[in-house]
């Protein structure tokens, strides 16, 4: 779902037409997005119309923007984690001061997976072609360095020397990304 430039670049100058075209096109794309996180149905379309406003209020931006797309998207995951971190502190702020305890994930925790998921995907997606295969072979279908050797015909070896550089990868990309979770307000 692509938005052509032209749209983005007559709603950056204010026209109200080129909203309700980027607003038609992508508003069950955002409630969507919103709803897998937040059960509550006013609560998702209350944060999905929030998100239009800030898009409306940021639309000056939108000149010097390359990704449309992109930026929809982190402004909408950004609305999400205030949402969630705002309903966090309410919690521990009631009359009794005692946090609600649950073994189930929160909608916050589950958007940080998804987050670190999207970003493995990246990275391994942008491996070499023979590291990428072995990579998958040993995580995602669980054979041995040595089944994955053997069904390559290569050295066990060289498996290992792929893993680890594919970990290495992995592991400086959850850095940066824990890093930059850290930095940035929520």
């Amino acid at each position: 779902m692509i938005v052509e430039p032209e749209v983005v670049g007559e709603f950056a100058s204010g026209s109200h037409e080129a909203f309700h075209k980027i607003f038609k096109l992508f508003y069950p794309k955002v409630y969507a997005f919103i709803r897998g996180f937040i059960k509550d149905l006013d609560d998702s379309e209350d944060l999905t119309q929030i998100v239009f406003i800030k898009l409306w209020n940021k639309r000056a931006i939108f000149h010097k923007v390359h990704h449309f797309d992109s930026y929809l998207f982190m402004l909408t995951k950004y609305t999400v984690f205030n949402y969630i971190t705002t309903k966090k502190v309410s919690r521990f702020t009631s009359e009794d001061n005692v946090p609600e305890i649950s073994d189930e994930y929160t909608p916050y925790d589950k958007l940080i997976a998804k987050d670190l998921q999207l970003l493995i995907d990246m990275v391994v997606n942008e491996m070499p072609p023979k590291r990428k295969m072995i990579y998958k072979l040993s995580r995602i279908e669980g054979l041995s360095n040595e089944q994955i050797a053997e069904k390559l015909g290569i050295q066990k070896k060289t498996v290992e020397n792929h893993l680890n550089i594919a970990l290495n990868e992995l592991r400086d990309a959850l850095a940066l990304s824990i890093l930059v979770y850290l930095i940035l307000p929520v």
